[in-house]
Order: C-alpha cells, then structure tokens, then sequence
C-alpha cells in the first residue's frame, strides 16, 4: 500500500473537521441549556419567595383570628357592662363576661 502525505494530510484534515463539529454541537448544546438553567434558577427562586410569602400569610391569618376573638371577648364584656349601668341587672351576664375576658387574657 502506497500512501503519501497528501493522503495523511486528508485524513487529518477530515479528522479536524470532525473534532470541529463535534465541538460546534457541543457549544450549541450548551448555550441551548443555558436559558433553561435560567429559567430554572429563577423558578426555584420565585418558589422559595412564593413559600416565605405564604409563611407569612398564615401567621398574619392567625393574628387576626386571634384578635378577633378578643374583640368577640371585649364586645362582650362591654355589653355586659352597659346592661348592667343601664338598669342594675344582669349580674350574672357580667360575672360570665368577667370569666371569659379572664380566660381570654390568661389563655393569651
């Protein structure tokens, strides 16, 4: 077999154009993955943001079903008192309306 440099230098010429696609594939896979990355990163962000939002819409959904509650109790007591100033009566609406804001307060 006779081979001599014009054919060495085809086969490395075809070699390089090879190594030369493949590396172009290569470079346009991963610049098609880098938006996806993007997005995923952001994703994960807006959820963890989403989650601590969350977080704090419940506390906030408890603190306001626990003053409502004290208000209940307050509201209460205080229409206890005025029937109580109005006509002397209803003694026993106070002491329970008393029982109720102390357990309130206690409870609290």
């Amino acid at each position: 077999m006779n081979v001599n440099i014009q054919d060495i230098v085809l086969v490395i010429g075809v070699i390089l154009t090879i190594l030369n696609i493949i590396e172009r594939v290569i470079l346009f896979k991963d610049k098609a993955k880098q938006p996806h990355l993007q997005h995923e990163q952001r994703i994960v962000a807006l959820e963890s943001e989403v989650k601590r939002i969350k977080d704090k819409l419940n506390n906030d959904s408890d603190r306001i079903t626990e003053l409502e509650m004290g208000t209940r109790v307050l509201m209460k007591s205080i229409g206890a008192l005025l029937s109580h100033g109005i006509d002397g009566n209803n003694t026993d609406e106070m002491k329970l309306a008393r029982e109720e804001l102390n357990d309130y307060l206690i409870s609290r």
